[in-house]
Parts: C-alpha cells; structure tokens; sequence
C-alpha cells in the first residue's frame, strides 16, 4: 500500500507541474496604424472578387510579422523581453508606405494574399535581423527563408477557379501611398479561436536607435 500511495503522490505532482505550465503561441510584429487600417478596408470593400472562397481577416489583426516564435512556454516570457530589449534601443524610428497586391506563392496557386511595402522594407528587414540575432543568442533558431514583409489580407485554403485568379490580377494599388511611422514593435500572443485568430499585445519595445 505505501508503494501505491508514493505512486499516486509522485503522479499528482507531475499532473500538477504540468497543468502549471502555461504554453503561449507568440511572435513579434509591427502593428499596422489605424489610418492605414481604414484605407485597405475601403479597398476591401470593392475588392474584384465578390463573395471570396476565402475568410478576410479582421484589420484589428493587421501586422507585419517580424518573427513568428510558435508555441513558448510562459516562464520564457522575461528573456524574450530581454532579447527585444537589446535591439530596440539601435534601430531609430522609420518610415512604412503600402503599395501594390501581390500573392504567395504563385498566382497559379495562391495560398496568401496580401499588399506589398513600397518604403521601408530595408529599415524592417534590419530590425527583423536584428531580432533574429537576439533570439538565436536564447536558442530559438534563424528563419531560413529570405525576409519579406508584407501586410496579409487572408489565407486561402482551396485552389481557387481559373476565372478568380484572373480577377486577382485586376486589384489595383492602395490609392496615395498610404504610411505609417515605425517608432515600436511589439510581442504579441496568437489566441486560437474557431473563428478565427484573437491577438493580444505583450509588451511594446520603443525604437530609440
């Protein structure tokens, strides 16, 4: 019986570690400004393609994605600030400016569709290198594909029909060049929901380079 009841003990104190440990799907991001938000949803709104096969998301979500970190355990939360916190500080606030709609990876078979930056993709390239260097130092590892911003407007799960591909290569610019001031970025938490993405922001690291 002591055998069993030590067995039990030491189960419930597993159990109990486990249900501890919080695991967080988290990546860094520039967020999207307000004023831009609201050009692209008017450009949303007489998008070609009525009635998509595929779900827009929300311009709560815009972002562009500098590092994408997956599923981290909370406890890492405190060196992930750190590691933002020693790039911050060398990368001086700079200039963002939306252009043209592009897809990925191909126009024969989309799977993202997005617009493309016009300004500002070398000053974000060397902030999301910046960051890569950091957290390699605290062993997450580099992104092996070539960085290329782009601000997504949705995913698309399903090959799509001949006669919708070619609508996508009518969808004109964002009218004016629309930008933005990138003076931050921001650790934010990617809450999994059936429909669809909720993000939280974490912490914010100011540019002051």
């Amino acid at each position: 019986m002591w055998g069993l009841d030590r067995e039990r003990v030491a189960l419930d104190s597993t159990l109990t570690l486990f249900e501890r440990i919080t695991v967080m799907r988290l990546f860094f991001a520039v967020v999207t400004a307000d004023s831009v938000k609201r050009i692209v949803e008017r450009q949303i709104e007489t998008f070609p393609v009525q009635n998509p096969p595929w779900r827009w998301i929300p311009p709560e979500n815009y972002h562009m994605t500098l590092k994408f970190l997956g599923d981290v355990e909370e406890d890492r939360l405190r060196e992930l600030g750190e590691a933002a916190l020693s790039v911050a500080p060398r990368i001086p606030p700079f200039r963002l400016a939306y252009g043209g709609f592009g897809v990925f990876p191909s126009l024969s078979r989309p799977r993202v569709i997005f617009y493309e930056l016009k300004e500002g993709h070398e000053e974000l390239a060397t902030l999301a290198g910046a960051l890569e260097g950091a957290l390699e130092q605290i062993g997450f590892p580099r992104e092996r594909r070539p960085f290329r911003a782009h601000l997504t407007l949705a995913r698309i799960k399903r090959p799509l029909p001949p006669q919708v591909r070619n609508l996508l290569t009518t969808v004109p610019p964002l009218p004016g060049t629309p930008a933005q001031q990138v003076d931050s970025f921001v650790l934010m938490r990617s809450h999994l929901r059936r429909t669809g993405a909720v993000y939280e922001e974490i912490e914010q690291f100011d540019c002051t380079g």
